[in-house]
């Protein structure tokens, strides 16, 4: 089992790019930065998303053409699955990184500091 600081499941539509589903939008200022950065460092990245199919197939490319660094797409690490003896449809993380959440999203360079503060 590979040891990570922690597992990041980051949203992709909204998160790392402008909303624009089922077209890929814009990249977001400071994603590929800090998910590269993140990355680098130790942590996990699963990119969590509701696309299948073709829209998955955009998102992944996307993220391959603009050198964007992930573990996983939609699907948890092999350990925690083989740790709870299941693969189940919400993604295993200790930080979820998502557009949808209850407070203002920041910027991808406070997101960072967040991160990197919470698990030092």
């Amino acid at each position: 089992m590979t040891k990570y600081k922690a597992i990041l499941a980051i949203d992709f539509d909204g998160t790392i790019c402008e909303v624009s589903y089922p077209e890929v939008g814009k990249k977001r200022k400071g994603a590929k930065k800090y998910i590269n950065k993140l990355y680098n460092e130790g942590y996990g990245i699963v990119i969590n998303t509701c696309r299948t199919n073709e829209a998955a197939c955009a998102a992944i490319k996307f993220l391959k053409n603009r050198g964007i660094k992930y573990h996983y797409f939609n699907t948890n690490f092999p350990h925690l699955i083989e740790q709870y003896g299941t693969d189940c449809r919400k993604i295993s993380a200790d930080v979820y990184i998502d557009d949808k959440c209850l407070f203002e999203i920041p910027t991808w360079k406070n997101k960072y500091k967040i991160i990197t503060a919470k698990f030092k």
